[in-house]
Formats: structure tokens, sequence, C-alpha cells
């Protein structure tokens, strides 16, 4: 996984609660690497799910919870890290129907040797339907991330978690 993920990771930590508590969560999660990332690096998922379950035992927040939170900053990060590539998009459904063929082609040539999950959307009536599948266990990241981008464009409708109880896929629905 790029090391993005868990540099933003950690901003994302030290920003809920402090250096302090980023210096414990990353004692207690006792990586093999001490933690030392890099954006361009590469790294094991379990690194990640080492972190936030670090995080959720300290903090008393559920790990599901830290993911999705997580998911809305991430993207907020986004924004500001690629506002060119998503200044393409005026709505959060423009932006979440071209994740597959447009955000995550633009991620594989800037990191060749990344592995984005599969994210594909389709309108059914008045819905939109987004259907997230990875060998990586953050479907709650991924329901943050849509959030964050609903959030982004101003965008009030509801978003669902159909299928609530996987980690690697997720239904979501964003209903009116």
């Amino acid at each position: 996984m790029k090391g993005i993920i868990f540099t933003e990771l950690l901003g994302f930590i030290e920003a809920k609660a402090g250096m302090v508590f980023a210096e414990q969560v990353l004692e207690k999660a006792n990586l093999p690497n001490d933690a030392a990332f890099t954006t361009v690096g590469l790294y094991p998922s379990h690194y990640a799910t080492s972190l936030v379950s670090a995080a959720s035992e300290l903090s008393g927040i559920p790990a599901d919870k830290l993911c999705r939170e997580y998911g809305e900053f991430l993207f907020d990060r986004f924004t500001k890290l690629y506002a060119n590539l998503l200044a393409a998009y005026s709505t959060a459904d423009a932006l979440l129907t071209h994740v597959n063929t447009h955000i995550h082609e633009e991620v594989k040539l800037l990191y060749p040797d990344a592995v984005p999950p599969c994210v594909t959307a389709r309108k059914e009536g008045d819905v939109l339907v987004i259907e997230y599948q990875s060998h990586r266990p953050f479907a709650h990241i991924a329901y943050g991330l849509v959030s964050g981008a609903l959030s982004h464009y101003g965008d009030t409708r509801c978003l669902e978690w159909v299928d609530d109880n996987q980690s690697d896929h997720a239904t979501f629905r964003i209903v009116s």
C-alpha cells in the first residue's frame, strides 16, 4: 500500500488527538519499520490496521468510526494535494462515477506499483449506487471518502451503507 496513506493516517491521528497521543499509538502498534513512512514507499496494509487498532484501543473510539473519520480527513487532504485532478469534477456524482476510469488511472500513472481498490458507481433512478471491492479491509475508509466527497461538493443527500458487515467490499447508496 502506498506510503501516502500511512503519512496521512499519522497526520489524521495527530490532528485528532495530538502529538503525544500519536506517539503512544506508534509505540503500541510496534511496527517493524518504527513507523518510518515515505509518501512514495510501499508498505504492508496490515501496518495501517495495526495503527488504527492501537488508536482505537488507546482512545476507546471504535476502529470502524476512526476509519470513517480518516476517510473524510483523507478526502479533504486530497482536495489540497490533488486539486487539479479534482477540479475536473463539479459534483460528487461526476467524481464518484469516474473513480476507476480516471482517478485510479491517474494514481497508477503517478505510482505504477499501486494497486487501488475497484470502485464503481451507477445511477439507479435518483440513487447513486457505489460498489467498493478491495483485497484490503478498508471499506470504512471508502465510506468516509464518499462522505468527504459529498461534503466537499456541498451535496446534502444521505449516504447509506447497504451491507455494513464486510470490510473488503461494500455497497453504498446516495439517496435524496
